[in-house]
């Protein structure tokens, strides 16, 4: 399995930004391979990033497909990016599942 995780801050309301974790759930689990996703906000009110996305693959070979799926292309360029500038994202090959 493989988590991409998205740290971020929005551009938005904590209300705007539930929505549209919402809309990423209804949209992104369409997508072959994409099993899961999660969302958190930081405990500490001085967190470098305020949020943190992860959306769980089955496997390696599913990331290039994400990255190039259309309803994924759409979302991020038509919501996530716009409201998310200020990011950070990286894929992880999970080892320990469960965690």
């Amino acid at each position: 399995m493989v988590q991409h995780l998205i740290l971020f801050n929005a551009e938005a309301s904590p209300e705007e930004v539930r929505r549209m974790v919402e809309e990423a759930r209804s949209v992104l689990l369409k997508i072959p391979g994409v099993r899961g996703l999660c969302f958190g906000e930081a405990l500490s009110p001085n967190a470098r990033y305020r949020y943190w996305l992860s959306v769980a693959f089955s496997g390696p070979e599913v990331v290039e497909v994400y990255r190039e799926h259309p309803l994924h292309v759409e979302f991020a360029n038509r919501v996530f990016r716009p409201m998310a500038q200020d990011r950070l994202t990286t894929d992880f090959l999970v080892e320990v599942e469960g965690c």
